[in-house]
């Protein structure tokens, strides 16, 4: 049956007057490639109490500046919906400074900022990404002042103390969102990092099992807790990464939480993969573990 839907589909695209497909809103004809099996909806966006709130549809409105359209496909909430769950744990926990490794778009500090909680971060250098400039033009001066463009594997804590000042150290939380997935193999794909892409599986496997260790060791005076949000432990070694960098931070709890239905369905990589990611913490804030609660549940490691 999908094979013959498939197949009407692409009749039907090939067909189909130009005049015709203008008249679809763009989210109708993403919503009919995606039935047709053309391609894959793109957006994991889900319904939840979380996302009717007041709180959530005015931030959503002021961060349009976000939403970059492009040709065939719709603006999507997904992206969204995740900086505000995170944004909004944060602050129910207590939080007041935040440091996003990966910021890219800076979507996650602009809805941080909106809370009154302090972000900055770090991202690849401009040469290797376009991320860091746009970011940089969306964000309140404050916090763009504090926006790094090191390598996470280059950062040193000088690093950090000076992008903060020395008045903000240590900052609360160090967090990412499948910022390290594209170095883990947990899918048959290339490194959407040109330098890493070049690396074979061997030297990709001894980076984040020996070196994105010892980094979270390096860097522990920087902060209060760690929150990696990344592939799920069986998916890649994601397990055995997060393990061995809980093993060099023994000072701080270790806990590996999974984000309940449908927030598990929102965290997940990519609508053409099953795996979702997990919420890896490494912390000695009680707050940041209540708060998360709400939003997941704690699995035995």
């Amino acid at each position: 049956m999908s094979a013959l839907l498939t197949g009407a589909g692409r009749l039907l695209r090939r067909r189909a007057p130009a005049s015709l497909k203008r008249l679809l809103p763009v989210g109708a004809r993403a919503r009919l490639r995606a039935w047709f099996g053309l391609d894959v909806w793109p957006d994991l966006a889900v319904r939840h109490p979380l996302f009717r709130r007041a709180e959530y549809r005015a931030l959503r409105d002021a961060a349009r500046v976000f939403d970059v359209a492009k040709e065939h496909k719709p603006i999507r909430d997904r992206p969204h919906q995740t900086s505000y769950l995170l944004a909004r744990w944060f602050a129910d926990a207590g939080v007041a400074s935040a440091f996003h490794v990966g910021y890219a778009s800076g979507r996650y500090l602009f809805y941080l900022s909106r809370l009154g909680i302090a972000g900055g971060g770090t991202d690849l250098p401009d040469t290797e990404t376009p991320w860091t400039v746009r970011a940089a033009e969306r964000l309140d001066p404050a916090t763009a002042r504090r926006l790094l463009t090191v390598d996470f594997f280059d950062l040193r804590p000088a690093d950090v103390r000076a992008a903060w000042g020395g008045a903000g150290a240590p900052i609360d939380v160090c967090f990412s969102e499948a910022t390290f997935e594209t170095l883990l193999p947990w899918r048959d794909s290339h490194v959407s990092i040109a330098k890493y892409g070049q690396l074979g599986r061997e030297a990709l496997r001894v980076l984040m099992l020996e070196r994105f260790p010892e980094k979270v060791a390096e860097l522990q005076d920087c902060f209060r807790s760690f929150v990696f949000i990344e592939p799920e432990p069986a998916a890649g070694g994601a397990g055995a990464v997060f393990g061995a960098a809980a093993r060099q931070v023994p000072g701080l709890d270790y806990g590996v939480w999974a984000f309940r239905p449908p927030l598990d369905h929102l965290f997940r990589l990519t609508p053409r993969s099953p795996v979702r990611q997990t919420l890896y913490v490494y912390t000695r804030e009680s707050a940041l573990q209540r708060a998360l609660g709400a939003y997941a549940e704690r699995r035995p490691v």
